[in-house]
């Protein structure tokens, strides 16, 4: 007779985990059987139910699912209530949008203050997560001009995905529009749908 497998793909949490308590207790002392599951969640706490329970288990991966690989070597378990370990899945968090609504950083010296900004934007291909979104308004539109010091920089980022707002209304008071070189010149709407799906939106 071959190994009992328990087929828990397709199935989420409490599900793996009851099916496994119910074939534990189906299963003889020193006898084993395997559960499959296909997603990482019910996988990291079917196994951390084993290990609170001290069941011996191997875990490998097939093509399209993990192996559990259970050996019954208790009587009872010591935390029978399975559904404890159903730990849902962290939702992904929404990715951060700058916003750049000066030429400068902070309030001091303006000569302090351009040399910050320059420093910042060039800092930002190095910070994880990255940006979903450069938005670029007030004075902050002159960055984006083909003689901004962190053309390149802001160009690199517009390369590797971020996007990059910049107000219309903005370049136009400027008289620069013609001049902008990187970036989408956009509207108010579009700018705060952007702002609005962000999870945090930061002012350097």
């Amino acid at each position: 007779m071959g190994r009992i497998t328990v087929d828990a793909r397709g199935e989420v949490c409490p599900k793996p985990l009851i099916l496994t308590r119910k074939q534990l207790k189906e299963t003889s002392m020193g006898e084993s059987f395997v559960v499959l599951i296909d997603n990482d969640t019910s996988k990291e706490n079917v196994e951390r139910f084993l290990s609170d329970n001290r069941i011996e288990f191997q875990t490998s991966r097939t093509e399209n699912a993990y192996s559990i690989l259970v050996s019954r070597t208790q009587a009872d378990l010591s935390h029978p209530e399975a559904e404890d370990y159903c730990q849902p899945a962290a939702a992904p968090r929404a990715r951060h949008a700058y916003c750049f609504t000066s030429d400068q950083m902070g309030t001091g010296p303006a000569d302090l203050g351009r040399i910050l900004i320059q420093a910042c934007i060039n800092t930002i291909k190095e910070v994880e997560p990255p940006p979903a979104a450069l938005v670029f308004y007030n004075s902050g539109v002159t960055l984006t001009t083909d003689d901004s010091p962190v053309l390149t920089a802001l160009q690199d980022l517009e390369k590797s995905g971020i996007a990059i707002l910049v107000c219309g209304t903005c370049a136009n008071y400027f008289q620069i529009k013609d001049r902008i070189r990187v970036g989408i010149i956009s509207n108010m709407y579009a700018i705060l749908e952007t702002l609005s799906r962000s999870g945090h939106v930061l002012y350097p």
